[in-house]
């Protein structure tokens, strides 16, 4: 690539559109883990009891999310035109 005066580099972490929705859908995953344990909720209450299983899938399924994200995710750079 040839440097012109109208020409800038740029470059970036480029997240593939599936994983980008894959990402929104861990934030919402997390909002609602967040939520079912928060104080004062249900899951508070002294007779309320999480699973351990349960909350070992959820820790597995977030995990296992962020590694398709993390592998699915690549570096680019691009130019572009100003």
């Amino acid at each position: 690539m040839q440097d012109t005066p109208h020409a800038s580099a740029r470059a970036g972490f480029v997240i593939p559109e599936d994983e980008y929705v894959g990402l929104i859908q861990l934030h919402q995953h997390l909002r609602l883990l967040s939520q079912l344990l928060h104080v004062g909720g249900p899951a508070s209450e002294e007779d309320a009891q999480m699973r351990p299983d349960a909350l070992a899938w959820w820790f597995t399924r977030i995990c296992l999310d962020i590694e398709k994200i993390v592998d699915a995710t690549y570096w680019s750079e691009l130019a572009s035109e100003k």
